[in-house]
């Protein structure tokens, strides 16, 4: 079986049109993963909303409770700052505290109804292979909400503390300086860590198997809602098929077996 069965050897410069979500975990992942497909989406005249679901506090420790506030603004900022150089708005802050995020109804019910109020028709969300509680439990809450909302809204999942097994590279090649741009806003996070660096040395190996000319790319492994339909079952043998399998053996995913049966009864 050829090398091109397993990872993409060509490189889009073109996105699904129509109305994008993209859900960051934290402020400042929304740019990490994803700011090319944002920058592409704009390009083509795509509505783009980004929600920042946590308030990014637990990156550092607070002395007092007004410290708090004025590191969640100033992460906030960052975000919007970020935002006019993408040339998407301004990102919505729904703020539950960092590192406390479950994938609960209620996370699932929010985005199903964010979703179909805003006439979604791609979601943008965390592997499920990422390893930060936030990010993981994001990812898993995405998943189930897609599902959901059926086979027109679609699911692509961006990396960025874990590498995933992508389906689609986007080349980011001439958007890349705007990224770096983009990226360097966030300077309450890049003081604690080089995440560009890292991001940077992501995107360029991306291109590993693209030609030369090819310098940087975003990796996405991209799901659409009849797949999801579906339990996955037509993925293939990947990393995010085999977490996924676990997600929806695991104990949890069985006990809200109810709940989701009743929820899909008695929807509207």
């Amino acid at each position: 079986m050829k090398e091109a069965s397993f990872i993409p050897y060509t490189a889009t410069i073109a996105l699904p049109k129509g109305n994008v979500l993209v859900l960051a975990p934290h402020p400042d992942d929304e740019v990490f993963g994803c700011a090319g497909a944002i920058m592409q989406h704009v390009s083509q005249n795509d509505s783009v909303q980004v929600v920042i679901i946590t308030d990014g506090s637990a990156a550092t420790i607070h002395p007092n409770t007004d410290s708090k506030i004025k590191y969640i603004e100033t992460r906030q900022q960052e975000s919007c700052t970020a935002a006019q150089v993408l040339g998407y708005g301004t990102p919505e802050f729904w703020g539950i505290t960092d590192r406390t995020l479950e994938c609960n109804d209620n996370l699932i019910e929010r985005l199903v109804n964010y979703i179909k109020e805003k006439q979604i028709t791609l979601v943008y969300a965390p592997s499920v292979m990422e390893i930060h509680p936030d990010h993981y439990a994001l990812a898993i809450s995405a998943v189930e909400a897609v599902r959901r909302c059926g086979e027109n809204v679609n699911l692509s999942m961006y990396e960025i503390g874990v590498p995933l097994h992508p389906n689609i590279l986007l080349d980011i090649t001439n958007m890349l300086e705007r990224k770096k741009e983009a990226m360097n806003c966030f300077v309450s996070q890049l003081a604690l860590q080089d995440y560009s660096r890292h991001v940077l040395g992501l995107n360029t190996y991306r291109s590993y198997t693209l030609p030369a000319t090819v310098i940087a790319v975003e990796g996405y492994y991209m799901l659409n809602g009849l797949e999801l339909q579906n339990q996955f079952s037509v993925f293939g043998n990947t990393r995010q098929t085999a977490e996924l399998s676990r997600v929806y053996n695991s104990r949890s995913w069985r006990l809200t077996m109810p709940l989701r049966w009743l929820h899909s009864v008695f929807k509207t």
